[in-house]
């Protein structure tokens, strides 16, 4: 079961609209900044909040309730899967290219694997600090309220 999330605007849904002006956007469908997108279709908002696969992300879709001048946007993140299902001798052929495509990258991820181990015995021994990677959590935050001035409830 997805986590739910509930973010607060300060002002109505069309405030909230107005302030997207201020980003580039594409036929005032989708909003890009930093590595975020907001898309507006039919009505409803969708925030990209981390790409996944080819083509494929994570986006936080809400439910959009306007209360007192204020706005909540309360939902959850979910995998936007691009690839559709496909059927009969196309799968098959998709299936053995898969197999193929496996063959040929078991030996190249084995040689990575080994490089990243050393990686992390020569970074133990020198004590060098990684840096965090940011969750999608973080990044949901980061977007909701340092970009779009949105307030945790």
């Amino acid at each position: 079961m997805s986590k739910s999330y509930s973010f607060e605007f300060l002002g109505t849904k069309e405030m909230f609209l107005n302030q997207l002006d201020k980003y580039p956007n594409n036929n005032q469908k989708f909003f890009y900044f930093d590595d975020y997108i907001v898309e507006l279709s039919n009505g409803d908002i969708r925030f990209g909040v981390a790409r996944g696969g080819h083509s494929g992300g994570y986006w936080f879709v809400p439910t959009i309730t306007e209360i007192d001048g204020k706005t909540t946007f309360c939902g959850t993140i979910e995998y936007n899967d691009p690839y559709t299902s496909e059927k009969g001798i196309k799968k098959i052929v998709n299936k053995i290219e898969k197999v193929l495509l496996w063959i040929i990258l078991i030996p190249i991820i084995i040689i990575v694997k080994v490089y990243l181990f050393f990686s992390w015995v020569v970074r133990k021994l020198f004590k060098r600090i990684k840096p965090k990677e940011e969750s999608l959590e973080d990044r949901l935050y980061n977007l909701m309220e340092n970009h779009l001035g949105c307030k945790r409830q």
